[in-house]
């Protein structure tokens, strides 16, 4: 993850795709609101330390509910959430395929 598998086009596409679907509910900064969680900061780095980014391409698939964003604005949106953790963005850009994403795990601080 540390080497780039997102890139930074992509981070900008899910920013936007953030501020006009997410937003409202996670807040500006990414730091949740009432029964929204953090998507940064260090409980969300830990809750997602060790698990593949597979799950949490599906987490926001489901999202907003009643009206999901399509796995092509998931994978943005999971760009920018790595871009909010300051990992690096890289020259390849980040799968929709989910069996891709399973082989990636999310960690909280570089190895």
């Amino acid at each position: 993850m540390w080497a780039g598998v997102y890139t930074t086009k992509q981070a900008e596409a899910g920013e936007k795709i953030y501020f006009e679907r997410c937003a409202s509910c996670h807040g500006d900064a990414l730091a949740g609101r009432e029964r929204s969680p953090a998507l940064s900061g260090p409980q969300f780095l830990d809750a997602w330390h060790g698990k593949n980014l597979r799950r949490l391409f599906d987490r926001i698939g489901e999202m907003p509910p009643g009206a999901p964003v399509s796995s092509a604005e998931a994978v943005d949106l999971l760009a920018y959430i790595l871009a909010a953790a300051e990992i690096p963005a890289g020259a390849t850009a980040l799968p929709a395929d989910r069996g891709r994403l399973g082989e990636i795990m999310f960690q909280r601080a570089k190895p």
